[in-house]
């Protein structure tokens, strides 16, 4: 059994220090923690500093130390970058930093304008879509030596010449 020197008091803290911090207060954000709560590589960020999207903090003790809201500017960013924004329209975003009639306006203006692009995307994807398929109908085959045959030779698709006939001149029965 240990013993114990019965005349000390034992002494009860708030919370053990590490540092200059106590454990109840969060570790200091440094590039490293920021990318990892942030969901990002430690390059994106500096990416970021660069292009003037966040704002790179002082160096303390040899170190940055980033804070709460750099974790959510960055999620932010990622956010928007998946909805179709580029860094320069997100920038647009940030500067606005509160949600003032003005900045609702500018806002409703480039989402707006978003949509129409996407939706433009989307008709073009489409008309994509569709030329595959008739691209495929016209010169596509159900068997890979079906070009081989005399008949088939003969009447041969061209496939320049049907690219600029918008595939008419290609037929899976000739």
């Amino acid at each position: 059994m240990e013993s114990y020197n019965k005349n000390l008091t034992p002494y009860h803290s708030t919370g053990s220090r590490l540092g200059n911090m106590t454990m109840n207060e969060q570790a200091p954000i440094t590039i490293g923690v920021l990318a990892k709560r942030a969901n990002v590589g430690t390059e994106t960020i500096r990416f970021y500093e660069r292009k003037g999207i966040i704002t790179q903090p002082p160096k303390s003790g040899g170190f940055r130390y980033y804070s709460e809201d750099d974790i959510k500017r960055i999620r932010l960013i990622k956010k928007a970058q998946e909805i179709g924004f580029t860094l320069e329209e997100i920038k647009d975003f940030l500067m606005l930093d509160t949600c003032t009639s003005d900045a609702r306006q500018v806002i409703q203006q480039k989402a707006g304008h978003k949509i129409q692009e996407v939706e433009q995307k989307i008709a073009d994807l489409t008309n994509v879509v569709s030329a595959l398929k008739k691209f495929l109908d016209a010169c596509g085959t159900d068997t890979p030596d079906a070009c081989e045959s005399d008949a088939r030779k003969s009447n041969a698709c061209e496939i320049v010449e049907c690219f600029e006939n918008d595939w008419e001149c290609c037929n899976k029965s000739s």
